[in-house]
């Protein structure tokens, strides 16, 4: 969470797997072998219904949700790869299920690292907070999504959610949970990111996660940036992050790595031909995760997504191993496959480290493998020169 590997407290943004909130476990250096972070939406249940969801949560549990016996289960197939994943329980909000606490401790006594990503409802107090640390859990997460209680109460779609969120953090402060705070871009949103930066950094969070939406679920209501606006963003994080006394890092935002290892390469006056894909690696020392490499989703029903902005069920949990489907279903190892990637994406020079997020190419083209829209980078070979 999804995801931080490789980034330092005042380094790049990014540098992780998008989105967990989860602590520093041994990384494989195999993302086509073993993933880094798991999202596990446990349930879809919430008490909120907020602008962007893709999961368009609902009050009430699904009947056919994974019990506790096959989550457990499931808990115990995670350990079957070769170093043990971030495990995110996210939702909906994880705390709708009686049976978290235990499903999490179980994981956390197998050796996983696990992390919750709750909501900001009546249901996060101080003790149940207390009890993810008793029981292990290295740190949550908490959305954010904007300054004041006018504009994140509307994103959230309930009054009161600003003041629960900041009750969250103190809380959380309180108890020694360590927390991460998230925060959804939009163009309605992405000029409040300074004042946003503010609370955050009054906050006591250890990270900052900048979160570009995709548009699906109840996101297609809210209106996309631009390429040149995503630009924009990338451009502000690397102006500022050195300002700021938390990590910043970026979930489905891997233009980023483009827009940060292009200014390092060519800082000194070098054009970008002039370095080998193996130097643009090594510019970039944190997994290079994606989509299905790296990364993956497990539904409240037991599907096993690429991503959870990609709805292509790979298998299910109740029937398939989930490292099995990992490693060798053919729409993991085909979206792994940047040989795969169509458009610009596919001759960048940058898709060693970034790729484009596959998730919004899905949700805006249709197909997984397609280019970027939103990325506004014009690789060398397309234009006929060297940037």
């Amino acid at each position: 969470m999804a995801g931080s590997a490789g980034s330092t407290r005042h380094g790049h943004p990014g540098g992780s797997p998008g989105g967990h909130p989860g602590g520093m476990p041994v990384i494989s250096s195999d993302l086509d072998r073993n993933p880094v972070v798991i999202f596990w939406e446990v349930t879809r249940a919430c008490a909120l219904k907020c602008e962007h969801c893709r999961a368009k949560a609902q009050p009430k549990r699904h009947p056919l949700e994974l019990d506790t016996v096959d989550s457990l289960r499931v808990m115990d197939e995670f350990t079957e790869f070769d170093t043990p994943p971030i495990v995110v329980l996210s939702g909906g909000d994880p705390f709708m299920r009686r049976d978290i606490f235990e499903i999490a401790e179980y994981g956390i006594k197998k050796g996983l690292t696990v992390s919750l990503s709750p909501s900001a409802t009546a249901l996060v107090t101080r003790d149940r907070l207390a009890k993810l640390v008793d029981i292990g859990v290295r740190r949550v997460s908490f959305s954010l999504d904007g300054a004041n209680a006018e504009t994140h109460d509307r994103f959230r779609g309930f009054d009161g959610t600003f003041n629960r969120t900041l009750g969250a953090f103190e809380a959380a402060n309180d108890v020694g949970l360590s927390f991460q705070v998230n925060t959804t871009i939009t163009k309605s949103t992405k000029s409040a990111l300074p004042e946003i930066a503010e609370v955050v950094k009054q906050s006591g969070a250890a990270i900052w996660d900048l979160f570009f939406l995709v548009p699906t679920g109840r996101g297609l209501d809210l209106e996309l940036m631009t390429a040149d606006e995503h630009d924009e963003v990338y451009s502000w994080i690397m102006s500022n992050q050195r300002n700021w006394d938390f990590r910043a890092k970026t979930t489905l935002g891997q233009p980023f790595r483009r827009a940060m290892t292009l200014k390092r390469l060519t800082a000194g006056g070098r054009e970008l031909s002039s370095f080998s894909s193996d130097q643009i690696k090594a510019a970039w020392p944190a997994p290079a995760t994606n989509d299905g490499r790296g990364i993956f989703f497990i539904s409240h029903l037991g599907e096993i997504y690429p991503s959870g902005f990609i709805p292509l069920s790979a298998g299910n949990v109740r029937k398939d191993s989930v490292v099995e489907v990992y490693r060798n279903s053919e729409m993991f190892t085909k979206i792994r496959d940047r040989e795969q990637l169509k458009g610009k994406c596919g001759i960048c020079p940058f898709n060693v480290i970034c790729g484009g997020s596959r998730s919004r190419a899905y949700a805006m083209t249709g197909d997984m493998t397609a280019a970027d829209p939103t990325c506004r980078f014009q690789p060398p070979a397309l234009v006929g020169k060297a940037v």
